[in-house]
């Protein structure tokens, strides 16, 4: 137990995301037996009501911090919930190909970890949109994971 307490709140989150995706995926497999990709992505969408309440309860609890002007904050706000509304499209329309790809036939064994290399993506625009630089090692890395793309699908 002591060694829990030593571990960072980072890695404790990070960890508990692999268990919940990685149940996820799997769940994901077996509804896709029972249904197409468009009524899986109807219920997910509506499983998705519970922590939406769970979330505006806690976030209408926070008081906002006044760092900014009221314009500014305004101003902030309105970029934020496109850029969000944005994420929530791009994740949508994801799980639908992530859906979509099970219902065809594809093995949840192959399937999540191929779609859970999608960092590769944000990697790439980073560089182009972002301009951020990776190391060698980074490339390295990202060639590795096209490899275990068409090692996975083979």
């Amino acid at each position: 137990m002591s060694q829990m307490r030593r571990l960072p709140a980072w890695l404790l989150w990070s960890l508990a995301t692999i268990v919940l995706w990685g149940t996820w995926g799997l769940v994901s497999k077996v509804a896709s037996s029972g249904v197409d990709a468009y009524v899986n992505q109807l219920l997910y969408t509506a499983g998705l009501i519970p922590l939406l309440v769970f979330v505006w309860w806690t976030v209408s609890k926070e008081k906002p911090v006044a760092e900014a002007s009221a314009d500014e904050r305004k101003k902030k706000m309105r970029r934020g919930i496109f850029w969000a509304f944005l994420t929530g499209i791009l994740g949508g329309v994801g799980n639908l190909a992530f859906f979509q790809a099970l219902v065809t036939g594809g093995s949840a064994s192959v399937v999540a970890p191929v779609t859970a290399l999608f960092p590769m993506v944000t990697v790439l625009l980073a560089l182009i949109v972002l301009r951020e630089r990776i190391g060698r090692t980074q490339w390295v890395g990202l060639a590795l994971a096209l490899v275990a793309i068409y090692l996975l699908s083979a």
